[in-house]
């Protein structure tokens, strides 16, 4: 359980840290998303806050699940599929807040470009899989299926 509930909360309280103690240094507004009409920009604030409250709803569909699991005693590929996925959705989403913070400060307001969304797209990428990969291999080994 650690695992599923541990680990993901102090990330979560990690990366809100680390916007906190670093929030200083980076520009008031940073770029929200980038399409064909241009880079639309927002409050640092906001965007780091609705980035960490999207960060809490799959841990807690994952734990939540990951629970009820434990608790019927079946964990099949599939409920384990199912809680890797949700589980490594809440870290992506976290890679997407650390690698626009990481990518934005010390910027000039002037400077701030649509790169740091490049980069929260990297950090989801890489967080996401390496989580994927972690709990994948940590999570107890799925029963094969049932023949139906």
């Amino acid at each position: 359980m650690p695992l599923l509930i541990v680990s993901p909360a102090c990330s979560l309280i990690l990366a809100v840290a680390l916007f906190l103690t670093l929030r200083p240094l980076i520009p008031s507004h940073i770029a929200r998303h980038v399409g064909p009409d241009g880079v639309g920009y927002s409050s640092t604030a906001l965007i780091m806050a609705v980035i960490f409250a999207a960060a809490i709803l799959p841990f807690l569909i994952g734990g939540a699940l990951a629970l009820g699991f434990f608790r019927d005693g079946h964990w099949f590929p599939t409920q384990k599929a199912v809680v890797v996925c949700f589980v490594s959705l809440g870290y992506g989403v976290i890679g997407v807040a650390l690698a626009t913070i990481l990518s934005t400060v010390g910027l000039d307001p002037a400077e701030v470009s649509g790169d740091s969304v490049a980069m929260g797209l990297l950090g989801f990428l890489l967080l996401f899989t390496a989580a994927a990969c972690t709990y994948a291999a940590l999570l107890p080994r799925a029963k094969p299926d049932p023949l139906v």
